[in-house]
């Protein structure tokens, strides 16, 4: 199975993370560059538009845990802080990384496919 990981976690990250899980997808890791475990768990739970998540949502200072698959996260604005070497695909809903000299980063730390969602 591939290792996911998501970066940026508004609305459409969320909203990606969400649907990963629930057909039992394995995220490696998630990034933001803003907020706080306990502040993207709440947000996962308790959705504006869509409900809250039947999910058991758990957090530490370095990880959620969603129905007990605990995945770390990272508040890091640039790529070359996070542990790209692991990963398979990376779904980028940051809205920044748009350009393909913006997405190379991913590339040069061994990703082998960017999903980009952006306006």
């Amino acid at each position: 199975m591939a290792k996911i990981a998501l970066n940026g976690l508004g609305r459409i990250g969320k909203l990606a993370l969400r649907a990963l899980l629930d057909s039992g997808a394995e995220i490696a890791f998630l990034n933001d560059s803003v907020g706080t475990p306990e502040m993207h768990a709440h947000l996962l739970e308790f959705d504006s538009v869509h409900g809250r998540w039947n999910a058991d949502i758990r957090y530490d200072d370095h990880s959620i845990t969603i129905n007990d698959q605990r995945i770390p996260i990272f508040c890091e604005k640039t790529l070359d802080r996070l542990p790209l070497g692991s990963v398979d695909v990376v779904i980028d809903c940051t809205g920044f990384y748009k350009s393909a000299q913006k997405l190379q980063g991913y590339f040069d730390a061994g990703v082998k496919k960017v999903v980009v969602s952006a306006p």
